[in-house]
């Protein structure tokens, strides 16, 4: 090796020695620390999911059970709940039982097998619908009877109408009166068995224990219908039997008998008297042809039957019987009466 050569490599080795003298010592490795408890992390709070607005709870399905809808004081009375249960926004469904009671008890258990939500009903008869009517209370649905009561009435939630034997008792009365406490009268009759007819006739009777003069010559049903009224008064005027009186549980019936006693001209000689203060009544007492008709506060009776329906579905406390009055109308007052 050449001297220049040697001294080169002892240089370069001085060299690598300084520099690797001059490198900063490796950290020592970092002591691992103290194993620590686990400690139970707490869930992380889930944002409250939005509450979803509780279901509404249907509306209540009602349904108006009418006896029958075929005179004017039925479709008054139908016509008053119609107007109260619009006003009430309610949904409302009339039936009409033709007076026939089986009809009338199919359509209930029908409406309650379907979920009615409440019931107004014009019962056809006193017993026949009881079942019916307890039925639909076992099945928690509201009945409120309206008009004509039922012989079970602690069956219904409530019963909205009039004492029908007053109504008889004043129709009576104010005819007995008029023809001076004695005479012949005939009485035309409602359907047989229904509340109105029994109530009605039974206070025709407590009148006449008063009088004694009295004496009752036809005493018949006529359904509440008009045309058969007629019939039967034109074949009691046939037999030339004096009457001077008829009593009719019904204006329809009344009027019935305005027409054949018209006919046979002897509206002079034979009164006529009605219930239910309808247009066609009213319009005929103003005329001086019928001698007096008995307001039951139709329209009344009808809209708090269905405002008392309403308030027990909305969990009101309602009375269990609500009366309405009746009111004499003759010639002297009826201009107050007529619309």
């Amino acid at each position: 090796m050449s001297k220049r050569l040697s001294i080169f490599v002892v240089v370069l080795m001085v060299l690598v020695f300084a520099l690797t003298a001059c490198q900063p010592a490796a950290p020592a490795p970092a002591e691992k620390p103290a194993a620590e408890e686990p400690v139970a992390e707490a869930p992380a709070a889930e944002a409250p999911a939005a509450e979803e607005p509780a279901a509404e709870a249907p509306e209540a399905k009602y349904g108006l059970f009418m006896s029958h809808m075929t005179n004017a004081f039925t479709i008054e009375m139908s016509d008053a709940v119609k107007a109260k249960a619009a006003e009430l926004g309610v949904e409302l469904t009339v039936y009409d039982g033709g007076q026939d009671p089986a009809k009338q008890v199919s359509q209930v258990e029908t409406a309650v097998t379907q979920g009615i939500g409440c019931i107004v009903i014009e019962p056809a008869s006193v017993d026949g619908l009881v079942p019916a009517i307890e039925n639909a209370t076992k099945a928690g649905i509201p009945v409120v009877v309206v008009n004509q009561a039922i012989s079970k009435p602690e069956a219904a939630s409530s019963f909205v109408g009039v004492s029908n034997v007053e109504g008889g008792i004043l129709e009576m009365k104010t005819a007995a009166e008029a023809i001076g406490g004695k005479g012949n009268v005939a009485f035309l009759l409602g359907p047989m068995g229904s509340d109105a007819q029994i109530g009605r006739t039974e206070g025709y009777y407590e009148v006449l224990k008063d009088y004694p003069d009295i004496k009752v010559v036809f005493e018949q049903t006529a359904n509440w219908k008009t045309d058969e009224a007629l019939t039967l008064v034109e074949n009691w005027l046939q037999t030339g039997t004096q009457i001077d009186a008829i009593v009719a549980n019904n204006d329809g019936m009344a009027l019935g008998a305005l027409k054949a006693v018209e006919d046979a001209q002897l509206l002079d000689k034979i009164k006529i008297y009605g219930l239910d203060a309808t247009p066609d009544a009213l319009a005929a007492v103003k005329d001086g042809k019928l001698a007096a008709t008995v307001s039951q506060s139709t329209t009344a009776q009808g809209q708090t039957a269905m405002e008392t329906c309403y308030k027990i579905v909305q969990g009101e406390t309602v009375e269990k019987e609500i009366l309405v009055d009746f009111t004499l109308i003759t010639k002297d007052n009826v201009d107050q009466f007529i619309q």
